[in-house]
């Protein structure tokens, strides 16, 4: 059986979708579990009113970076994981892909 051309790549693009949503589907649930533990931490810093806390996925680490910003300057107050950190996993991940 002979398979036409003109179907491949709408299985194709139909299969990237659903592995796109199911991605998708798998964020929203990192990003609400790691706001429920930002929150749990109580830090001092998300505690005034002119904070806000943004979640970011980093793709080429494969992983959520946190960060307390002030919305009137727009300023990161703290980052989870720091700065350093994702800096060195770049970095590592850099000297892996040599």
């Amino acid at each position: 059986m002979k398979l036409d051309n003109a179907v491949v790549p709408i299985v194709g693009v139909a299969l990237d979708i659903e592995s796109s949503n199911s991605r998708s589907r798998e964020l929203a649930i990192e990003r609400r579990a790691i706001v429920a533990a930002v929150k749990q931490l109580a830090l001092p810093e998300l505690q005034l009113p002119n904070r806000v806390m943004n979640i970011s996925y980093d793709r080429a680490l494969g992983r959520s970076v946190v960060q307390i910003v002030d919305s009137d300057t727009g300023e990161v107050v703290q980052q989870l994981p720091g700065k350093d950190v994702i800096e060195r996993a770049h970095y590592y991940k850099a000297l892996e892909g040599s």
